[in-house]
């Protein structure tokens, strides 16, 4: 096909190199243990609130400088299938039911909870039909896909400032306290830094 019709391979770029697969997933393990034992030995708490978004910030500079550097990350995440990337968001409609449900109990921010849990749902979901499409994709699906992934950045970036705003700046930042109990750290200091890391580097492969 050509012209406006033209089929682009985006999604399949390249073989998977094994040993930097393998390296990439070690260092992930180490990661999520990492953040296991803050959550389970009570590191966080309302009054060292702040570093949580310390571990925001550096678990996602971590994952950007690293790609830049190339090695094993970078070598994954050009040469990984982009369906995987855009699949990992479905782990965001549990989330956003989850922060629903915490706060129904009373347990966190109502606001907090009512536009973090709709956003993440609705990117959530909407992850698995932007995944459809095949390995071949023509240039409505790469708009679609352009259009959801901006969609998902924007809101990870709203609910982090309406999450540091309550946690940093008002009266009241024990209504956030839901998100130290375990096993609620995952979010802020694994899932969110590799969230906002795979929107970027899905805007670069849909560049392509």
């Amino acid at each position: 096909m050509h012209g406006g019709g033209a089929m682009h391979d985006i999604a399949l770029p390249g073989p998977l190199p094994r040993p930097a697969a393998r390296s990439v997933a070690a260092g992930l393990f180490v990661w999520l243990l990492t953040v296991a034992a803050v959550a389970l030995l009570g590191v966080l708490s309302i009054e060292r609130r702040g570093l949580i978004p310390l571990g925001i910030l550096g678990g996602t500079i971590a994952l950007v400088g690293l790609y830049r550097r190339g090695g094993a990350l970078r070598a994954v995440a050009d040469a990984i299938d982009i369906r995987i990337p855009i699949l990992l968001h479905v782990v965001r409609a549990p989330v956003g039911f989850g922060f629903l449900v915490v706060a129904a109990r009373g347990g966190l921010d109502p606001v907090f909870a009512e536009i973090a849990g709709w956003g993440d749902i609705a990117v959530g979901l909407s992850a698995l039909a932007v995944a459809a499409g095949g390995a071949r994709v023509g240039p409505g699906w790469r708009r679609a896909r352009l259009a959801w992934n901006l969609f998902g950045l924007v809101d990870i970036l709203v609910v982090l400032v309406i999450a540091q705003s309550i946690l940093l700046f008002s009266d009241h930042p024990e209504t956030m306290g839901g998100l130290i109990a375990f096993p609620w750290p995952f979010v802020p200091l694994f899932l969110v830094p590799l969230v906002i890391a795979t929107h970027l580097l899905l805007f670069k492969r849909l560049r392509r």
